[in-house]
């Protein structure tokens, strides 16, 4: 069962709307990946969901070290607190309902404590934190939005078939989850990390913006195969 939804968070300027749309190839393989599909309408398979809260867990340490290198570096106090406050507040909520996923009935089955990171987590990671040490500005920071923007525009998609599946009566593993990522206040800060963005690359020189796009479009493609390595083999699956 799935439903389909037009709306999209909108870019904040001309800048994001050009990364949005040369990322729209990427965008729609994503929609259609079996992981979000079956995640969305709660067939998954419980040790495919199991595999991706373990790497999610390892990729969620380099995001906050990444956000926090970020704020460190942020040229106005109020963007500083908003990555400084993403990497504090908003990951330890993630990582509480990660927490809290663990002593579910559909994942309880399964050891996530000792979970090893694997290449595709290890490939999105690292290049993050490596942006964010050593990119000007407006490269660093445009290098995490993919998370924000690309999860949140899945995430509705998820929560609005999630609810779909739970309004016809059928059992949902995973619907709490999908609601999470689907809430307002997700929505909201996606749409500020959005609007940072923008005007990081207004004030930008020519060169960081080329860098940024190609920032924006490798980002995309890494989360892209992190959502593909749950499904996939032991290649894709292959720990560092």
């Amino acid at each position: 069962m799935t439903t389909e939804t037009t709306e999209h968070l909108q870019p904040a300027g001309e800048h994001t709307a050009r990364m949005w749309e040369q990322t729209a190839d990427i965008r729609a393989r994503i929609e259609q990946l079996p992981f979000l599909t079956q995640l969305a309408d709660g067939t998954l398979d419980p040790e495919k969901f199991a595999y991706y809260i373990g790497q999610d867990t390892h990729y969620l340490d380099d995001y906050q070290r990444a956000m926090l290198l970020i704020a460190a570096r942020a040229p106005i106090a109020e963007e500083m607190r908003f990555w400084a406050k993403s990497a504090v507040g908003a990951i330890a909520e993630e990582k509480e309902m990660h927490k809290a996923l663990s002593t579910d009935r559909t994942l309880q089955q399964f050891d996530l404590t000792n979970v090893q990171k694997a290449l595709p987590t290890f490939a999105y990671g690292s290049y993050l934190v490596a942006s964010a040490a050593t990119d000007p500005y407006p490269v660093a920071a445009t290098s995490v939005l993919p998370c924000y923007w690309i999860f949140a525009d899945a995430g509705r998609r998820l929560a609005a078939t999630a609810a779909v599946v739970k309004e016809s009566g059928a059992d949902h593993p995973y619907a709490t989850w999908a609601h999470a990522y689907g809430d307002e206040g997700f929505q909201s800060i996606t749409g500020q990390a959005i609007a940072i963005v923008e005007r990081a690359l207004t004030e930008a020189t020519a060169a960081e913006r080329d860098d940024a796009m190609e920032a924006f479009r490798r980002a995309t493609r890494l989360e892209e195969l992190f959502w593909e390595a749950p499904m996939g083999g032991e290649d894709i699956r292959r720990v560092v």
